[in-house]
């Protein structure tokens, strides 16, 4: 399928929010979080904002966005309403949701206080933005005697399972990051003698190549693309690599952890490089980490438990003796601006007996570290199929020796 080709049901989108307040009995939603709120408008927000949502026989989504935005997202967005709000007198956000909800009829449904859907709890992703105490009690005040219902698990259910458009918007957020991979293993291998990189120029290389091929934006809170190199490269659970000026020095681990993104859609590629001659203890290393990729994709298949998952890729770091080593977060979720932690794919009773399902898309991740030796790291979008696990990205899993 063509890039024009690929078509997102936005208005769809809503709907399934709508249907999906009804299992609550809810007279309206108030979602704040930046998944939603992509989810629903199809275009970049990146300031605070809410999308007042009621039910489908009410009327349409409208989104509050600051001030400053409102008319580039009028322009981008496919929502037909959109409205600005500031923190001044007349422009304050919970009035105007209280206008929208009175002009709605959903104030006051038969003469009774609101059942209100908002987005509650803790991200570990600071783009979150759940709804915050301040505004639960905003809420409380200009709608009395309403209830606030959590609809977080329900946003969670929607975006998990992905229509086949999205799906191929994730394959070309991908075919983005393995261009990026592609030219800086060509800059790395045609460096001139003498020529040491840094990180920080090791992430320009990758996100010009990048915004070349379509990527309009380096979208991860953990500093853009993620470069990390020897001990930057190792630490114990290292899961966040934010480019510096270190030189990047023969003989030690290089991570590449690229991010794009199209028509909202995200792509998220880490791929391992060791300059000049690598050291026998750290090529050692390297192979184990590269039979554990592969094992984690041979379990990402539909009915297999988290758990179980976990419990196959970690055998292989035991027999091999590098049990410690292995970081025991196994992916994350991915799909839309917004959307890359849930589901997370680790052991125990929170989320171990979690399954993979067919037409879900989940960073595939390998974090393998250990310090004063090497550090490598994949992420990888992944299909689950019901003929198996199939990796979006084309860079193999194989560290490159350059």
């Amino acid at each position: 399928m063509k890039m024009s080709e690929i078509k997102i049901d936005w208005e769809g989108h809503a709907k399934k929010y709508q249907a999906a307040m009804e299992d609550l009995n809810l007279d309206f939603c108030l979602l704040t979080r930046v998944k939603s709120i992509t989810y629903l408008s199809g275009c970049f927000v990146p300031w605070k904002s809410y999308i007042f949502l009621p039910k489908e026989e009410l009327g349409e989504p409208e989104l509050f966005t600051v001030l400053l935005d409102v008319e580039r997202v009028k322009a981008e967005a496919a929502l037909k309403k959109v409205s600005g709000w500031g923190p001044m007198k007349g422009f304050y956000w919970e009035k105007k949701v209280q206008s929208a909800a009175k002009k709605s009829g959903a104030f006051k449904p038969k003469g009774k206080p609101p059942r209100i859907g908002v987005e509650l709890g803790v991200d570990i992703c600071v783009t979150g933005q759940m709804l915050s105490y301040t505004e639960a009690e905003h809420l409380k005040k200009l709608f009395p005697g309403c209830e606030l219902v959590d609809f977080n698990d329900k946003t969670e259910r929607i975006q998990f399972i992905k229509e086949p458009e999205e799906i191929a918007m994730l394959r070309e957020a991908s075919k983005i990051t393995d261009i990026g991979q592609r030219v800086v293993k060509k800059a790395l291998s045609e460096r001139p003698m003498g020529k040491i990189f840094t990180e920080n120029e090791i992430a320009g290389i990758g996100t010009k190549a990048m915004r070349d091929a379509g990527s309009n934006y380096e979208w991860t809170f953990t500093g853009s693309q993620e470069i990390g190199s020897g001990y930057r490269a190792s630490y114990t659970f290292n899961g966040c690599t934010p480019a510096t000026n270190k030189k990047v020095l023969e003989g030690e681990s290089l991570l590449v952890d690229l991010h794009s993104e199209t028509g909202c859609y995200l792509g998220d590629l880490s791929h391992n490089y060791v300059l000049g001659k690598c050291p026998p203890e750290l090529k050692a290393f390297n192979d184990v980490y590269e039979q554990l990729c592969y094992t984690l994709i041979d379990n990402m298949t539909p009915g297999t438990t988290f758990d179980e998952c976990y419990q196959a890729v970690r055998k292989v770091a035991d027999k091999e003796g590098y049990a410690n080593d292995l970081f025991f977060g196994l992916g994350h979720g991915i799909g839309i601006i917004g959307n890359e932690s849930w589901p997370v794919v680790v052991p125990g009773k929170d989320w171990g007996h979690m399954v993979f399902e067919e037409n879900m898309v989940e960073i595939a991740a390998v974090v393998f570290n250990r310090p004063g030796l090497g550090g490598l790291r994949l992420e990888s979008p992944t299909l689950v199929t019901s003929k198996g696990a199939e990796v979006l990205p084309k860079t193999p899993f194989e560290v490159d020796y350059v």
